[in-house]
């Protein structure tokens, strides 16, 4: 694997066939395997995707768009290419380390940080009143109650709920693309400033307020409890998601209506989520089980 990541490298022409490289395998339970590479020499790191069995074409592309829209929130993708039937993505890498919980409650006192997180839903909102193209809530949650209700691991929750729903659900949710795994391991602190990663779901859905729901959850801890207080809390000021009115409003989407659509976004979380495993499926179906009760 590691021949082939160098090989990636060489003929993509960014690093020299002599190249003294450093190499981080990164363990994930997805299918693409990810190696972040520094070339002493030059002093530059570089994130290589590897997958045999799908093609990552599509992730360039989300990551290209992305890259375009946020530029300094998010690596920069470089190329993709093919060798001996490996799909390779190639982007920039920088140094920094992943947000935690502690990282937000102490931006309260911090702006920096706090103000670029306020700023990428901005942005995210901008982009979505610059760009044409009819909202596609409606197609994207019928092509994710298809799925639920096609899919053997699928709990009874997720059916249940989308049995009894109709558009006005998601009728009225502004129209934004979302990241669509907005949590904490995906975020990063470099010298102080923001950065997103993990795009491969960018634009996914486009229902505003599923990236906010998402790090409020993962900054409360994944479960039931956080799910229901986030939906149940008309005033987070002295939560772990305190941001979230701020975010949602820069997102042109009243605070209420965001706390309504917690289970919403409960059951478009347990759809993009349907090739991760059984383990994860099950997990967010507990989650469900217990806020749709």
């Amino acid at each position: 694997m590691l021949n082939l990541v160098r090989q990636a490298l060489v003929s993509s022409g960014l690093v020299e066939a002599q190249a003294r490289l450093v190499f981080n395998v990164m363990v994930s339970r997805g299918e693409a395997i990810a190696v972040d590479v520094w070339d002493s020499g030059k002093d530059a790191w570089y994130h290589v995707q590897a997958c045999f069995y799908y093609d990552l074409s599509e992730r360039f592309d989300s990551y290209c768009l992305a890259h375009e829209r946020f530029r300094e929130r998010t690596p920069k993708p470089l190329v993709h290419l093919r060798l001996d039937g490996w799909s390779l993505l190639i982007a920039t890498a920088c140094e920094h380390r992943v947000l935690n919980a502690g990282d937000l409650t102490a931006a309260r006192g911090s702006t920096r940080l706090l103000e670029q997180l306020i700023g990428f839903f901005a942005a995210a909102r901008t982009i979505a009143l610059d760009t044409t193209g009819a909202c596609r809530h409606d197609r994207f949650m019928a092509e994710a109650s298809a799925f639920l209700a096609a899919a053997p691991a699928a709990g009874g929750a997720p059916l249940r709920f989308l049995e009894r729903a109709d558009r006005t659900l998601w009728s009225d949710i502004p129209h934004v693309p979302q990241h669509g795994d907005f949590v904490l391991n995906n975020l990063g602190s470099a010298r102080g400033d923001l950065l997103v990663f993990d795009w491969e779901d960018y634009g996914a859905t486009a229902l505003a307020g599923f990236d906010i729901f998402m790090i409020s959850l993962s900054v409360a801890g994944m479960s039931a409890r956080s799910a229901c207080l986030i939906r149940d809390t008309e005033d987070p000021s002295a939560c772990p998601w305190f941001f979230a009115p701020r975010a949602c409003a820069v997102s042109a989407l009243p605070y209420a209506r965001f706390r309504r659509a917690v289970p919403l976004y409960l059951v478009v979380f347990r759809y993009l989520k349907r090739n991760y495993g059984q383990e994860v499926g099950q997990r967010i179906d507990t989650i469900l089980e217990q806020v749709l009760c």
